[in-house]
């Protein structure tokens, strides 16, 4: 189904929609574009609140990175984000100026609401766009997506361990645009540091599972994300699912966004 949405002969990134849900219900809207090539790689993504989540905390936020590739790594140049939660403002800028990330502009600061996340623990650490095309990349050329990252978002660090779980087959869904044979990928996420200071560490530190789902939506495409699993603690489980596809002029202008 996901074909027929592709303009033949297109060239272009495609720009990927998602509605993420809780026990059924929509509460975030998603949009994400990729341009991964053998040198290097531009990520874009928006998202913002839906439901009952605009209701209680009104967010959103934008994010963008790019970065170098060399073989099956990535080395990130730069992450900006900003958005607004909860009626407050945040925005972030990260370099990468000797391969490990500085924070070049942040605010609120991150120890107003958590513990220090020491710089020496950082080598070789992603931000969560690079994480996501890395695991692209992975995938696209080896069918599996075994390993192990770090990921920083200036505020915690989280160890990323991922296994290929094998393969499934996505049924048709009136959620998904996408129905056929992806590649399962299972992570876990460890919180290492950066702990929030009104929770408990007993509760952090518990693993988190998650699930991504991952094909090709043209022939000889990259193999994208079409549907996501998230353990949220008490909240319950969260899924994210691929209901929307368009062509993209580039993941860096706001036309390539909708």
């Amino acid at each position: 189904m996901v074909l027929g949405l592709l303009r033949a002969g297109a060239t272009a990134a495609p720009t990927l929609h998602y509605t993420a849900r809780l026990h059924g219900l929509p509460f975030l809207d998603v949009t994400y574009c990729l341009d991964l090539t053998d040198h290097a790689y531009r990520s874009r993504l928006q998202a913002r609140t839906l439901g009952l989540a605009e209701f209680l905390v009104h967010g959103r936020v934008d994010g963008r990175a790019d970065g170098a590739v060399q073989g099956l790594a990535l080395h990130p140049q730069s992450y900006i984000e900003h958005g607004r939660l909860s009626g407050e403002d945040f925005s972030l800028a990260i370099d990468y100026p000797a391969g490990d990330p500085v924070i070049r502009e942040m605010a609120p600061p991150a120890t107003k609401y958590r513990t220090a996340v020491p710089t020496g623990d950082l080598h070789g650490a992603l931000d969560g766009l690079a994480a996501i095309a890395l695991e692209v990349l992975v995938v696209s050329r080896t069918q599996a997506c075994q390993g192990v990252a770090l990921v920083y978002d200036a505020r915690q660090l989280r160890r990323l361990t991922t296994r290929t779980a094998g393969s499934d087959v996505l049924a048709a869904s009136a959620r998904s645009v996408f129905t056929g044979g992806a590649v399962r990928c299972d992570t876990q996420s460890v919180l290492l540091s950066g702990l929030r200071r009104d929770q408990p560490a007993s509760v952090q530190i518990r693993p988190h599972a998650s699930s991504a789902w991952l094909a090709p939506l043209s022939t000889g495409g990259l193999a994208l994300p079409v549907r996501f699993s998230f353990d949220a603690d008490f909240l319950g489980d969260i899924t994210v699912e691929l209901d929307g596809v368009t062509n993209a002029v580039g993941c860096v202008s706001d036309a390539s966004l909708r």
